[in-house]
C-alpha cells in the first residue's frame, strides 16, 4: 500500500459549499504599458525538479543559486507558490494552459494535453510574439501536446539530436540509449540554443520557454559541481539510478543520504550558472529591460521526508510548493517578497497581465500582477494539486496555513496544519476541530470549482503515439510502470 494511502483516515466532507470566489473579467488587472507602446519580451524558466527550500533565496545556506538569487534580489519572489502536480507533463500543462490537471486533461504520460486547450504560446502568438521553446526532457516531446502555438519547438536532448524523423513525429527516433534522459546533461545544449536564436531573433517581441532539465534524476553533476557541497566524503553512495535505487530507503546511513542531496545541490548549482548565462545574454542583447522573467520549477523532490524517494507518488510540500521569481525592471518592484499564495495555474494570467493583454475569462487562474502596484488579489486563492498517474489518484486543496488531502477512490482524506506541522507528519482526522472544519470547506469549495469548470471546459481524451523506444526511455525515468500497468 502506498505511503500516501496509509497516510489518508477517513474525514468526511461534512458541509455544502458554494463554488470557489471567480475573478471578474478585469478585477485586479493592472495595465503594465510601456512608454514607448512596445511589447514586452518574455522569458519563462521552467527548472525540472527544483525545490525551493535549495535556493538562496529561499533560505538555504549553500551557495547553490548566487544567479538566481541575484534575479530574486532584483524582482518579486512568492513564498507560497503552489504547483498543480508533483511531476512534470501536468505540471507544465496546467502552467501553459491556467487549468487545473483535471480540467487541461493531460493527467497521465500515456495522455497529452488536447489540441483544443489554448497554450500561453498560442495567445502569445496571436498577439503578435515570436514563441520559441527548447524543451530538454521526454515528459516534453511535442507528443504531449506542449509544443502548442511555438513557431519553433527545440529538442535540446541528446538521444538524439533533432531529426527528420523528430520533426515529422514529434516522437524522437530510435537510438541506443533508452534511458540516457537519467544522466544527460543538457545545460550546456539548451544556452547553447538559446544564445543562438537570441542572435539572430531580437526584432520583434518573443515568448522564450526555457527548460531545464539537469536538476532531475540522476543526480550526476560534473566537475567540479559533483564534489563543490562535500568534498569530504568517501563512501559509496552516488546519485545515479536514485529513483530505483533500493539502498535510498528511510534505514540508509544518514552520511549516505546527506551525499546523495550533495549532489542534487551540485545539480541546481551547474543549473544556476546556464540561467546565470542566459541572463548576460540578456543583458549583452540590451534586452534585459524590456524583458519579463519568470522562473519556476515545476515540482520537487522528496528525500525521504516521508519515507520515499523521487516525485509523482505523494502531494506534500516538498513536491509540490515551488520557487516562483519574477522580474520586470521598471514595473515590479527590486527585492519584494509575497506571502500571497500563489498557483501554477496563475502563470498564463499574470504574464498575459505584464505584456498588458486583456484577461482571459476561459482560465482559472488570475493575474498576481496587481501584487506588484501594492494592490490585493481579487480572487480566491485555494490551490488544488492532482496526481493520477502511477495508481495514485490524490488531490489536495491547499492553502498556507492548511492542507486538505484526499484519495479520490476510497474518500479516504486527512487534514494538515501547514504552521505547527509544517513537515506534514501528523494527519488531522478530528472533525469537531474547526481547522479541519475548514478545511472540508476547502475541499467542498474546490471539488464545485472543478466541477463547473469541467462544464465550461469539457474535458476530452487525447494520448500520444508512443514507440516502444520512447516507452522503455519513460520507463527508466519512473514515469511508467511497464506495459502491463
Amino acid at each position: 500500500m502506498s505511503v500516501a494511502r496509509v497516510f489518508l483516515a477517513g474525514v468526511g466532507l461534512l458541509l455544502a459549499a458554494g463554488g470557489c470566489a471567480k475573478e471578474s473579467a478585469k478585477a485586479g488587472q493592472t495595465a503594465f504599458k510601456r512608454a514607448d507602446g512596445a511589447r514586452p519580451n518574455i522569458v519563462l524558466i521552467s527548472i525540472d525538479t527544483l525545490r525551493r527550500d535549495h535556493l538562496g533565496c529561499y533560505g538555504y545556506p549553500r551557495a547553490t543559486s548566487p544567479r538566481i538569487d541575484q534575479l530574486a534580489a532584483e524582482g518579486a519572489v512568492f513564498e507560497n507558490m503552489v504547483s498543480s502536480s508533483s511531476w512534470t507533463l501536468p505540471a507544465h500543462a496546467a502552467m501553459f494552459t491556467g487549468l487545473a490537471d483535471s480540467v487541461h486533461g493531460a493527467l497521465d504520460i500515456t495522455s497529452r494535453l488536447p489540441d483544443d486547450r489554448l497554450t500561453l504560446a498560442e495567445r502569445l502568438k496571436a498577439m503578435g510574439y515570436t514563441t520559441v521553446g527548447f524543451f530538454s526532457g521526454p515528459p516534453l516531446y511535442p507528443a504531449y501536446g506542449l509544443g502548442q502555438g511555438f513557431d519553433a519547438y527545440i529538442d535540446c536532448t541528446s538521444y538524439p539530436e533533432v531529426s527528420a524523423q523528430t520533426v515529422a513525429t514529434g516522437i524522437a527516433p530510435a537510438g541506443p540509449q533508452f534511458d540516457a534522459a537519467r544522466k544527460d546533461v543538457t545545460g550546456p545544449r539548451v544556452y547553447g540554443r538559446v544564445h543562438s536564436w537570441l542572435s539572430d531573433n531580437t526584432a520583434r517581441p518573443f515568448f522564450m520557454f526555457i527548460h531545464l532539465w539537469d536538476v532531475h534524476p540522476d543526480f550526476v553533476p560534473p566537475a567540479p559541481y559533483d564534489r563543490m557541497f562535500d568534498p569530504d566524503y568517501t563512501g559509496t553512495a552516488t546519485g545515479e539510478g536514485f529513483l530505483t535505487n533500493a539502498s535510498v530507503n528511510p534505514t540508509m546511513p544518514k552520511r549516505d543520504l546527506e551525499h546523495i542531496i550533495a549532489l542534487y545541490d551540485g545539480e541546481i548549482a551547474w543549473t544556476d550558472l546556464h540561467v546565470g548565462k542566459i541572463l548576460d545574454d540578456l543583458e549583452t542583447l540590451k534586452l534585459r529591460d524590456s524583458t519579463i522573467v519568470l522562473l519556476l520549477s515545476d515540482h520537487g523532490e522528496e528525500f525521504l521526508e516521508h519515507g520515499s524517494r523521487g516525485h509523482q507518488h505523494t502531494l506534500f510540500d516538498e513536491l509540490i510548493r515551488i520557487p516562483l521569481i519574477v522580474r520586470y525592471p521598471g514595473f515590479i518592484p527590486a527585492g519584494r517578497r509575497f506571502a500571497e499564495q500563489a498557483r501554477m495555474i496563475d502563470v498564463l494570467s499574470t504574464l498575459l497581465a505584464l505584456a498588458s493583454a486583456p484577461p482571459p475569462t476561459d482560465v482559472m487562474g488570475q493575474s498576481l500582477a496587481p501584487l506588484f502596484v501594492g494592490r490585493k488579489l481579487a480572487g480566491d486563492t485555494l490551490a488544488i494539486s492532482e496526481l493520477f498517474s502511477h495508481g495514485q489518484q490524490l488531490r489536495t486543496f491547499r492553502r498556507p496555513q492548511r492542507k486538505f488531502i484526499r484519495d479520490e477512490p476510497s474518500g479516504k482524506a486527512a487534514v494538515l496544519d501547514l504552521v505547527t506541522d509544517p513537515g506534514e507528519l501528523a494527519p488531522l482526522h478530528d472533525t469537531s476541530n474547526p481547522l479541519v472544519r475548514a478545511a472540508i470547506r476547502d475541499a467542498e469549495q474546490g471539488t464545485k470549482w472543478l466541477i463547473d469548470f469541467q462544464k465550461i471546459v469539457p474535458r476530452t481524451t487525447a494520448a500520444p503515439q508512443l514507440p516502444d523506444h520512447v516507452r522503455r526511455q519513460l520507463e527508466s525515468l519512473g514515469y511508467l510502470r511497464g506495459k502491463d500497468d
